[in-house]
């Protein structure tokens, strides 16, 4: 039988602390360090909000956060594609445990840099880039939400507009007949603002369980399923329409842009 000498034991030893050394940093499964921030950022969430341990729907979820809890993204990192991105948003330490918030879910915060500016009295914008509504109350920003606006075929109009009338509660009736493509049947709503003549309101959209970022266009619903965006109006949760509707009298105006 051969002999080991005590320089191959030394040697073996140091090899297999180097082999442990290099698994226990090595990354877990379905947390991919790909696309990993450079520097972290804060964002707002823009629905409720499901945290989990991991980049997927089959980690636990420890907490849910509400629409617009301020969150700070550590890093993006490649995992489960739900709503047509894989990416998910770390915002916890990386030197803490994980938590995840998919990144459909999160965009990027107002900063206090980006001032307002607009000046005196109230005043509504809607970013159709980012599907994001903001109120300005002689140039403080009061409130923020996601909202949808027009699917690309019927547009939401741009430029500067003017709270024409306030209804709640109302229907709407469609003004394409039936077996046109943009039909759809008398519906209900709760709270509604005319910014524009030809029936561009700003409404709540209760039949929607998301808003926000490319919720314009073709876009999974977990409430409605697979959707367009709105007709034309802008488009938010029952409880935005409703804080909308009770702050902004009519005459307020209204500034639509595309950035």
């Amino acid at each position: 039988m051969r002999a080991i000498s005590r320089k191959h034991i030394a040697l073996i030893m140091l090899l297999a602390f180097l082999v442990a050394l290099t698994f226990s940093f090595a990354p877990l499964p379905g947390t991919s360090a790909t696309a990993q921030a450079a520097t972290s950022w804060k964002g707002i969430t823009i629905n409720w909000s499901n945290v989990r341990r991991g980049p997927s729907t089959q980690y636990a979820v420890v907490s849910v956060y509400a629409p617009n809890t301020s969150v700070t993204v550590y890093a993006s990192v490649a995992g489960q594609n739900v709503w047509g991105s894989p990416y998910w948003y770390r915002i916890s330490p990386l030197n803490s445990a994980p938590l995840y918030i998919y990144s459909g879910l999160v965009v990027q915060a107002q900063s206090s840099s980006q001032a307002s500016p607009y000046g005196s009295g109230k005043v509504i914008v809607v970013v159709l880039s980012k599907q994001w509504l903001y109120a300005y109350d002689n140039g403080k920003q009061v409130f923020n939400t996601a909202i949808t606006s027009g699917r690309p075929s019927l547009p939401t109009p741009t430029g500067t507009f003017h709270v024409l009338r306030k209804l709640h509660p109302t229907t709407f009736y469609s003004p394409w007949p039936p077996g046109s493509p943009y039909y759809y049947p008398p519906t209900f709503i709760n709270y509604a603002l005319e910014f524009d003549w030809g029936g561009y309101f700003l409404h709540d959209a209760w039949w929607h369980g998301i808003f926000g970022p490319g919720t314009n266009g073709w876009h999974y619903d977990p409430v409605a399923g697979w959707t367009w965006g709105s007709h034309g109006c802008v488009e938010m949760s029952v409880k935005a329409a409703a804080w909308l509707y009770n702050w902004a009298p009519v005459g307020t105006t209204v500034i639509v842009k595309s950035n």
